[in-house]
């Protein structure tokens, strides 16, 4: 699910977080108290200014923990996890509250901003600063360096993107990552050599016209590959061509030369099947109850490594191989991703024992166990590269590719500048809107929110 859901995500819960500012003192937790051998009690009610206080006590303590595992495999599994972590930690007692995906950021924005958060949060990874800003959520760096904790066990794109200033404001949780994926039964169909998927631009395009199918309607059987299919974006494709869409100092630069080239080529791949077979093929498309790719709908499709897993649930006899997204200048993709945060509910008593949970489920044990769960792309870098993973070369090639990941930039100015972007895309695409006109108009836009933004501060 989760490569269908990080652009709802980010729109969802952009504007929710900026309300949890104002985290008072935890309320009573509403969650499910997994069975453990400690007792209750609320804590010391000890107070703290926003840095956490590594001062863990003996004396029994409850904290609450909040995800977004509301049923299924990994409900069962997160909640097993808890069971052994009180094993391990008698004085402490977890009350667990797994909650719908779709609820879950509505529901924590609005109990962080009313003071009933829970201690230890599951978050979304993008919008972290904004809580850091604002003192919601907790400064990990004394406990960090009280236990020595070793942050470099994490992929460095995602610890660096847990700081804020000069702290770590929390720990990675698990991530995801985009790849090629490629049918090799239709690369052998067209001539196609199934051991060399395409490296560049040009290949990718050359590629996709030979494993194009038509029916005697002159519509799309099977699509070679599409822009607008999977989870590609312009960003990433603007990056693999040496451009960029904000510069270090948060100033836009929508209108570069690369960025504009990167569409140029979107459009110009999209426009070889036409807007009438397009429809019709994304009708078809969206009837689907899985991928086209694994549905043999299309030949080649870039999406994250969440689809691998769907692969082999779905559709284990496909014959398939995956490849670094194809770029022009340098190696480029995307990330996305969850977190672990301790809120700053001012008591310092529970924030230590948040820590010691925090560290047990981004340890490399546990995280092994997510991911033969999940299939997910775990954060700790000892899990997701275990040796009995990376004997799967698919798996390997998958997580190789964190190399070459960034995420999309946080800009406070416009928070949702990338959501707004794709349907700049999609107006050239889809519309007929004129390349160089598209971005000459996002990039105004841009200017101006950040001028509004700079006049509020």
């Amino acid at each position: 699910m989760k490569r269908k859901i990080w652009s709802v995500l980010t729109a969802v819960i952009l504007i929710l977080t900026l309300l949890a500012g104002c985290s008072g003192g935890a309320g009573e937790d509403t969650g499910n108290t997994a069975q453990s051998p400690a007792t209750n009690d609320s804590g010391s009610g000890q107070t703290n200014n926003g840095d956490a206080q590594p001062e863990p006590g003996n004396d029994p303590v409850t904290i609450s923990f909040w995800h977004i595992h509301s049923d299924g495999d990994m409900k069962d599994t997160m909640t097993e996890l808890l069971a052994d972590f009180m094993k391990q930690h008698p004085d402490i007692t977890v009350n667990e509250l797994g909650i719908n995906f779709w609820d879950y950021w509505t529901k924590l924005s609005t109990a962080m901003a009313g003071g009933s958060g829970p201690d230890l949060a599951m978050n979304d990874t993008s919008t972290l600063q904004t809580r850091a800003e604002s003192g919601a959520i907790l400064n990990l760096n004394e406990f960090i360096q009280r236990d020595s904790f070793n942050t470099e066990d994490f992929f460095p794109v995602l610890i660096d993107k847990m700081k804020y200033n000069d702290g770590i404001y929390g720990l990675p949780s698990d991530t995801d990552v985009r790849v090629l994926y490629y049918n090799k039964t239709a690369f052998r169909e067209a001539n196609l050599d199934p051991e060399k998927p395409p490296a560049n631009w040009d290949e990718l395009a050359e590629y996709a016209e030979k494993l194009t199918v038509l029916n005697d309607s002159n519509l799309i059987e099977r699509i070679g590959f599409s822009p607008a299919l999977g989870n590609i974006h312009l960003w990433m494709l603007a990056w693999a061509n040496g451009g960029d869409f904000w510069d270090d100092e948060g100033k836009p630069t929508y209108d570069r030369p690369e960025n504009l080239e990167a569409l140029q080529w979107m459009k110009t791949v999209q426009d070889k099947y036409g807007v009438k077979a397009m429809s019709a093929f994304n009708s078809q498309a969206s009837a689907l109850q899985h991928s086209p790719f694994i549905a043999g709908k299309a030949a080649m499709i870039v999406d994250v490594n969440n689809l691998y897993t769907d692969i082999k649930k779905y559709a284990p006899d496909l014959d398939f191989g995956v490849a670094p997204i194809p770029y022009t200048k340098q190696p480029a993709t995307w990330s996305a991703g969850f977190d672990y945060e301790i809120v700053n509910n001012h008591d310092d008593k529970r924030a230590a024992a948040a820590w010691e949970l925090l560290k047990y489920l981004t340890s490399p044990e546990v995280q092994k166990k997510i991911h033969q769960v999940s299939g997910s792309l775990v954060s700790n870098m000892k899990a997701a590269k275990a040796p009995e993973f990376m004997a799967d070369p698919v798996w390997e090639m998958i997580v190789g590719q964190m190399e070459h990941s960034r995420f999309i930039e946080y800009i406070p100015a416009s928070p949702s500048w990338h959501a707004e972007l794709d349907q700049v895309v999609q107006s050239v695409l889809n519309s007929g809107v004129d390349p160089q006109k598209a971005l000459q108009d996002a990039q105004k836009n841009a200017e101006t929110k950040l001028k509004n933004y700079v006049q509020t501060k």
